[in-house]
């Protein structure tokens, strides 16, 4: 779509200004001699006026563009005098174009762009197009909102879930939606809700996480060599944007499944837009009443609200507010001890962000930011004495960063910014109001980045940078140095490599053994552990094949070093003997061929990958060491309003520890003169056997229409399709003679119902 607009404004920057600023960012103040012109502005959704990260921003006669960043913001700078075309386009919208005469100072735009129907015919780039073209960028994906909406899941549609369908990432059971990327652990994950870090994702005990795929605006994920703005974990980045809201009009979506009632509400407020979503658990409502009183609920709120106080300033609210609820109580009789158990936990997630412009090639954003989780479990056991027991677990993050983006140099983008955070992790347990155990520690972190995009020729990119940290326990500095490159021998085909090093200095207390966890407790790395880190080093191939399908290959090694795993045979009382300190490696391949527009999208991908630990000079697999793995994902819109959607998993069997036999244990027991005997394992070498391969089909199938005035779509899923009886664990039943193995599985055949809708 064609459209004209007006010069919003122009500015005059007293030379003196400029010229420290250009200092700054390391120019040549000499260029200031001359007039140059600065185009710049932001790309928005003309129905909602999200911002549209990623369109591509052209300016024809002098053959430079750009692309806006996830804000939507675009600068072309150092622009000499003259008569120019813009043209600025992204695939699922009409194009903008304008003739604009510049003759000094900085122009500025705001464009609005209309959606319009996809015609694969016309389209010659794309945002995922133009970002290989001008950005490096390896082992990084980003998921949109139909990816996330449709794919089959268990229920209603599941961030982790979808992601535990990429190579490079495992995920060790139907049971738990955590995420094992290329060797690491779930710990080594850096969530980020709006820039505020979430410590435990997920709802049910990890079954479930706790976003609202309603309201995400954008998701990346980093399964390695991720840049120095990101520090603190060791293996990946999940990076999730909620939406800005409508700034036009009132709308609204949601949906009923047999998981949760959900619901979404934004529109326009006095100077910008705010946005509500709501989800909640039922089955404990719908019992209500009866005989058979439902224990268990969850609940989830995100909200986001901003103001425009200018141009050039932006204040931006955000917040996540959650909570798991067990309410279970039974009497006691002569055969059964009484228990009431009230058990809560959740998180809770603040921000507020200022964004200034301070000058059209100065990008910058503050953002204050704080993280809560906390975990309260409160019982009483009715026996002969009655017993009653209390512990409370709780995470307090608060913390602050600043993010400057220079684009005033040619053939840079160089972004520097800092970050403090006061951390709080508490721990107590109390026995008939008995304090047994209290633990409370408030460690420093403090970091600070550079990073440049530097184009050294057409061809050839690198991005070289280096982050900073500081732990104020054990008074440590660390340094990390990183680097990318991205190399196009051909227009369509890209080498990339990256390199980096990265620390952490939390670990939570978790036995690499358990076959299920319900939560992470965190805990800070103490002065007598060294903080663990590990070096990445990634090399691949990225190639189109046409506008919409790509195809990457990348190759990755890890090396870990001070890894911790906690002894569960230690001596409580012996601080030092709370983990042990493992190195390991893991190293692999992965290929991923997906396809991104059309009525049939989705993506295959395969991974080889093999993970090692060492302790005391033996080797061994982890339980998440999964040799091969493969994914198919597809969305077909076989016809208006139907979308059929298909997912196929099949993953080489896990490591476990196997047993070897029995044997009789007998013990004298004095007080009773009496011997005493009981059966126990014994096991093999630690996890030297393997599960049977898992396999898993899941399908749905939706329908779009409308109803009452509002667009409904009702789909069914079929989870496990074929009810393929995956093991989850095996154990010997020594209750039987002989004694008898026993296989747990997983999920059967398992159909959902469920119906979305917007208005």
């Amino acid at each position: 779509m064609m459209m004209k607009r007006k010069v919003l404004m122009k500015r005059r920057y007293p030379s003196r200004l400029l010229c420290f600023l250009v200092c700054l960012a390391g120019a040549n103040p000499a260029v200031l001699q001359e007039r140059w012109n600065s185009l710049s502005g932001f790309v928005r959704d003309a129905d909602s006026g999200e911002p549209l990260p990623y369109a591509n921003v052209y300016l024809q006669e002098s053959g430079r563009g750009g692309l806006t960043n996830q804000r939507g913001y675009f600068v072309i700078p150092k622009i000499p005098n003259g008569v120019y075309t813009i043209k600025i386009s992204l695939l699922g919208y009409g194009s903008w174009e304008e003739e604009i005469s510049l003759s000094g100072g900085d122009v500025i735009r705001e464009v609005r762009l209309h959606s319009s129907p996809i015609e694969m015919g016309s389209v010659t780039k794309t945002a995922e197009r133009e970002r290989f073209e001008r950005e490096v960028q390896i082992s990084q994906i980003g998921l949109s909102l139909r990816q996330l909406q449709t794919a089959p899941a268990l229920a209603e549609a599941d961030v982790f879930r979808t992601v535990q369908l990429l190579p490079g990432v495992v995920g060790r059971s139907d049971f738990s939606s955590q995420l094992y990327v290329r060797g690491g652990t779930p710990d080594q994950n850096l969530v980020l809700l709006d820039g505020v870090t979430v410590y435990n994702p997920f709802h049910l005990g990890g079954v479930f996480s706790t976003f609202n795929v309603d309201a995400i605006k954008t998701l990346e994920f980093h399964s390695g060599g991720f840049p120095v703005e990101y520090g603190g974990r060791l293996s990946s980045v999940l990076s999730i944007l909620n939406r800005d809201g409508n700034s036009h009009s009132w709308q609204g979506c949601g949906g009923v499944s047999l998981l949760s009632a959900r619901g979404v509400l934004e529109g326009p407020i006095p100077g910008g837009s705010v946005l509500l979503a709501l989800r909640r658990t039922y089955f404990d409502q719908l019992f209500k009443g009866t005989d058979f009183e439902f224990p268990y609920y969850f609940y989830d709120i995100q909200g986001k609200m901003h103001f425009d106080l200018s141009h050039a300033h932006r204040i931006t609210l955000s917040g996540f507010y959650g909570d798991d609820v067990l309410d279970f109580e039974r009497e006691g009789d002569a055969e059964s001890v009484g228990v009431d158990l009230n058990w809560v936990w959740g998180n809770r997630t603040t921000s507020a962000s200022w964004r200034w412009i301070a000058h059209p090639e100065f990008f910058s954003e503050i953002q204050i930011t704080r993280s809560r989780f906390d975990n309260r479990l409160q019982t009483e056991l009715e026996t002969s004495a009655q017993a009653a027991v209390e512990l409370a677990n709780r995470i307090t993050d608060w913390s602050g960063t600043a993010d400057i983006h220079y684009l005033g140099l040619k053939n840079h983008a160089i972004k520097w910014g800092g970050s403090y955070s006061s951390l709080d992790f508490s721990y107590a347990f109390t026995l008939d109001q008995y304090p047994l155990f209290n633990y409370r520690e408030k460690p420093r972190l403090a970091a600070g980045y550079i990073q440049d995009q530097w184009a050294l020729t057409r061809t050839l990119r690198i991005s070289p940078g280096l982050r900073m940290e500081y732990f104020s326990m054990g008074d440590r500095w660390q340094f990390s140095p990183r680097m990318g490159l991205q190399y196009h021998f051909r227009p369509d085909v890209a080498l990339k490599a990256a390199v980096g090093n990265y620390y952490q200095y939390l670990a939570t207390v978790a036995s690499a053994d358990q076959n299920f966890s319900i939560m992470d407790l965190w805990l800070p790395i103490t002065a007598r552990y060294q903080p663990q880190s590990a070096t990445h080093v990634i090399a691949g191939i990225e190639w189109w094949l046409s506008s919409d399908l790509i195809m990457t290959v990348e190759g990755y090694h890890k090396s870990f070093r001070h890894l911790l795993e906690l002894n569960e045979n230690g001596e409580f009382a012996n601080e030092d003997d709370d983990f042990f300190e493992l190195d390991g490696r893991a190293y692999g391949a992965e290929i991923l061929v997906k396809k991104s527009a059309g009525k049939l999208q989705g993506w295959l991908g395969y991974s080889y990958s093999l993970t090692q630990r060492t302790r005391d000079g033996q080797h061994y697999p982890p339980k998440h060491d999964r040799r091969h793995a493969f994914y198919g994902v597809t969305n077909w819109a076989f016809a208006p309003g139907w979308v059929l959607g298909a997912v196929y998993t099949f993953g080489s069997g896990l490591p476990y520890t196997p047993v070897l036999g029995k044997y009789m244990h007998y013990e004298w027991d004095q007080d009773q003169n009496v011997l005493r005997s009981e059966l126990y394992d014994r096991w093999g070498d630690k996890n030297s056997a393997r599960y049977p391969a898992y396999h898993r089909m899941d399908i749905s199938i939706r329908r779009q229409g409308r109803l009452f005035g509002l667009q409904i779509m009702p789909y069914l899923q079929i989870i496990n399709l074929f009810n393929r009886e995956n093991v989850f664990f095996y154990y010997w039943d020594h209750e039987s003679n002989p004694s008898r193995l026993t296989t747990v599985t997983m999920f059967p055949f398992l159909p959902t119902l469920g119906v979305d809708f917007a208005f």
